[in-house]
């Protein structure tokens, strides 16, 4: 399956740069760069120089309702083996390029729900405080 990452400006270039620091090289992911003066069919036609009729791709895009997330959508709603996810970031990158790597089969469709219902939003007290609260029912 083929990653297109998309997202305003640089920042798919940049988590695409930091997952290969943390991967190695990553295999059949592009990053699309999206800057001022360009628009959505800009975008498509971008994305279409990456794709392969019968290909799987999966698109992940900075922002639901955006340019990068508009263009991938109207190519996703006419094709068959393509889907979009929108959130990107480089937590999110290294979650889907290990699944990609370790679900044998897996099909563009198939990631969000691996992903799982997880936010990467994490508070540190919080985190300590459900801690210690499963420490007391432990004792209990």
């Amino acid at each position: 399956m083929k990653l297109i990452i998309a997202a305003h400006g640089q920042l798919a270039q940049e988590a695409v740069n930091s997952a290969n620091m943390v991967f190695g090289q990553i295999e059949d992911a592009v990053a699309v760069t999206f800057v001022p003066g360009e628009n959505a069919d800009d975008l498509k036609q971008k994305y279409r120089e990456h794709m392969t009729e019968g290909e799987d791709v999966l698109f992940l895009v900075d922002l639901f309702g955006g340019s990068p997330y508009n263009a991938a959508f109207q190519i996703a709603a006419e094709t068959e083996n393509t889907d979009v996810i929108s959130g990107l970031s480089l937590p999110m990158l290294l979650d889907v390029v290990g699944i990609r790597e370790t679900v044998t089969g897996i099909r563009p469709w198939e990631v969000y729900e691996k992903l799982g219902k997880d936010t990467y939003i994490k508070s540190c007290k919080t985190l300590l405080n459900q801690k210690n609260e499963e420490e007391e029912e432990d004792e209990l």
